[in-house]
């Protein structure tokens, strides 16, 4: 054997979707709160959820945070480091929730290295989502044409 075996997918890079037990309707207009629940579920997730919601939240207001007032909104939120550096940051950048972006400090030459890290709200999860759904819409409305039957709408 070539190692231990997996447990299944990580849940740092995880998301939990199932149609029929999705935290809102489809009809209802959703909150930063209701698409976290899907990438960090509070039954199995609850400090990582609770933290995400906060930093969303505050990010909503600010616009963005560089370093230090990650640090800052840290010690006022009394929050665990390992939790929201290793953990709830690198996952909303991955899923595409947030973005890191590396500005060029004005003065400084392009050899330096220190570049000020901000982070920020991104499009990224809606775009890659969207394009997923319509992908997939177009994928059954071949297969529907192929087999001849008529594009419609889904009866649920």
């Amino acid at each position: 054997m070539n190692g231990p075996r997996t447990r299944g997918l990580p849940s740092r890079k995880s998301l939990l979707f199932e149609y029929g037990k999705l935290p809102m309707s489809l009809g209802a207009r959703w909150e930063a709160d209701d698409i976290l629940k899907l990438l960090f579920p509070p039954h199995l997730q609850a400090v990582q959820y609770d933290i995400a919601v906060k930093l969303v939240r505050h990010i909503s207001q600010t616009g963005e945070m560089d370093g230090k007032a990650i640090s800052a909104w840290q010690r006022e939120n009394n929050t665990a480091n390992s939790t929201l550096r290793n953990l709830v940051i690198p996952k909303l950048v991955r899923c595409g929730l947030l973005a890191r972006e590396r500005r060029n400090p004005t003065g400084q030459d392009e050899k330096d290295k220190r570049h000020k890290m901000v982070l920020k709200a991104s499009m990224r999860f809606g775009e890659a989502l969207q394009h997923i759904g319509r992908e997939w819409s177009s994928l059954v409305e071949t297969w529907r044409i192929k087999r001849g039957q008529t594009p419609g709408p889904e009866k649920t």
